[in-house]
């Protein structure tokens, strides 16, 4: 079955995000590396994104525990490289608000699939196979 134009689309923006939120990440930064609230839900901002994306991004358009784990892996490999820069600094809070918008995004997205289900249970029925 070959690959739809939304799912190439999907795919090339999860690309350039992860290239664009890896640099974010390891450019210098101004100001204080103290915790900060609005730091914290930028993480889980760009990691229920990142989840939406890889969502969007995979066929047939499902979340699995092994996306969830990519993606925190990719999250902890960044928090090893910015322990390696005298700029940025290893944070575990960073990695429990990254875990927290991947876990948001997991949720949002088994919602909505229930949401679905509840309101046109004839056709989830007969398409519960393309999920």
């Amino acid at each position: 079955m070959p690959t739809s134009l939304f799912t190439r689309a999907s795919r090339t923006i999860l690309i350039i995000s992860l290239v664009g939120i890896t640099t974010l990440s390891l450019v210098p930064v101004t100001g204080s590396l103290a915790v900060n609230i609005w730091d914290k839900a930028q993480h889980a901002g760009a990691y229920l994104y990142l989840t939406l994306l890889v969502w969007a991004a995979s066929e047939p358009r499902r979340l699995t525990i092994r996306h969830a784990a990519l993606l925190m892996a990719y999250g902890i490999g960044i928090e090893g490289l910015q322990a390696g820069l005298p700029w940025r600094s290893f944070s575990i809070m960073d990695m429990v608000a990254n875990a927290t918008g991947i876990t948001l995004g997991g949720t949002l997205l088994s919602s909505s699939k229930a949401l679905k289900r509840r309101i046109f249970p004839c056709h989830t029925a007969k398409n519960a196979s393309d999920e």
